[in-house]
């Protein structure tokens, strides 16, 4: 993840490229009754992810931004099978399987606000307050002073060096030489240099926000969804089957929302967002007798809202409650002009997020999430014809998730 901060700019990059090759085969041979049977498959996988955004501001913090993404899956499988019955080929087959997964987005808003990482002002306070915690303090640092070492801070973080000992040295060195020439620390002692450097490695941890912005604009996605399966029957000789579906879908929304971060001290957090969209939803599909599907309208509703608490530099929890919500008027049919089935649904998902993160000992670290989901889905759909037919149905449900982890570096 790449990030660029600056008075007229904000901008994220980030890209992931993945890719696997297998093969297998395997052979049973049987001498009684003579039979031998052996099958062989290769299978490849490309993944690709690519998503980045751009803030533009002026002098008043308003905004426009514009961001987008690309993602592609593609999977392929290759599977030959011969079996060989006193001597004959009694069967031979191969089939060939494709997958593909496409999906792009691109957003244009604008806005009011603006949001800032703040871990880097986190760490400076942590180092001048385990000064005056070592009696090595000189004066009591001033607001101008935490903030000219937070700026300290991440400059020193975009610095690049190529030998980590040499960073570690030239780092900790900017910035006693910043304590020293601003009068702030005192004795220069053991104490005081292992104080800075133990900051410096664990009190940077997690990324903490402090800001609010609203925004409105569009947003634009589109997929495509590709699967092919040839098989081809070679002993005993049969025509080859190769269904094929490919099914595409657009969408285009009005959004409105806004974003809110709050560390109202050094030890807890607040956070909370919101977004409303509404607009509208087509998919097509080949080779499909029902392959037009249009939901007009679509409106969407999510929200969160938590806090986050901080003790030390190296625990903290977070703790949200989320909500997932929409309501569609779907119509589907063979084309875009001939839509018959029509039908209603309403979906809402919500629940707590908690995860914890405990330091036990520079070794061994002890981290936990819990995942709560409460569902209510209720999907009314009419079928075409004189009879009018139709189907309700409401459905409710909860889920939950834990986990836990004990981690410990043996190095």
């Amino acid at each position: 993840m790449l990030f660029n901060n600056s008075p007229k700019t904000q901008a994220e990059f980030q890209a992931s490229i993945n890719a696997n090759i297998g093969s297998t085969s395997s052979r049973r041979y049987y001498s009684s009754p003579d039979n031998d049977r052996t099958t062989n498959t290769f299978r490849h996988s490309e993944y690709l992810y690519v998503s980045g955004l751009k803030r533009f501001y002026n002098t008043k913090q308003n905004y426009f931004e514009i961001n987008g993404l690309i993602s592609s899956n593609d999977i392929g499988d290759n599977n030959k099978q011969k079996q060989i019955d006193l001597g004959v080929v009694s069967s031979q087959t191969e089939d060939k399987q494709k997958q593909l997964d496409l999906n792009l987005a691109l957003d244009l808003l604008v806005g009011k606000g603006r949001i800032e990482q703040v871990q880097d002002a986190r760490l400076a306070m942590y180092i001048l307050e385990d000064l005056k915690k070592l009696n090595r303090e000189n004066r009591l640092a001033s607001n101008e002073d935490v903030l000219a070492m937070a700026r300290l801070i991440t400059s020193l973080k975009y610095k690049r060096f190529f030998d980590s000992r040499l960073r570690n040295i030239a780092e900790i060195t900017a910035i006693d030489s910043f304590l020293q020439k601003n009068n702030i620390s005192g004795t220069a002692d053991a104490a005081y240099f292992t104080s800075i450097n133990d900051n410096w490695n664990y009190s940077n941890n997690p990324v903490r926000y402090s800001g609010k912005r609203i925004f409105t604009g569009l947003e634009s996605d589109y997929s495509l969804n590709y699967f092919s399966f040839l098989n081809n029957y070679i002993v005993p000789a049969a025509p080859s089957s190769n269904p094929e579906t490919k099914r595409q879908t657009l969408g285009l929304f009005l959004v409105a929302g806004a974003t809110y971060e709050k560390p109202t001290s050094l030890k807890w957090q607040n956070s909370a967002n919101l977004k409303i969209a509404a607009g509208i939803r087509q998919s097509w599909a080949k080779n499909n007798p029902f392959f037009y599907t249009e939901l007009l309208p679509s409106l969407k509703l999510t929200a969160d809202y938590g806090f986050g608490y901080y003790p030390n530099s190296r625990t903290w929890l977070t703790l949200k409650w989320w909500l997932s919500s929409g309501w569609d008027n779907e119509k589907s049919g063979t084309s875009i002009n001939d839509k018959y089935d029509s039908g209603n649904y309403f979906f809402a998902y919500t629940g707590p997020q908690l995860q914890a993160y405990y330091y036990l000992s520079e070794k061994l670290r002890l981290s936990f999430t819990f995942n709560g989901q409460f569902s209510i889905q209720h999907d009314k759909h009419i079928f075409s014809g004189s009879d009018g037919n139709s189907i309700e149905s409401t459905g409710k449900s909860w889920n939950q998730q834990i986990n836990a982890n004990l981690i410990y570096s043996l190095f």
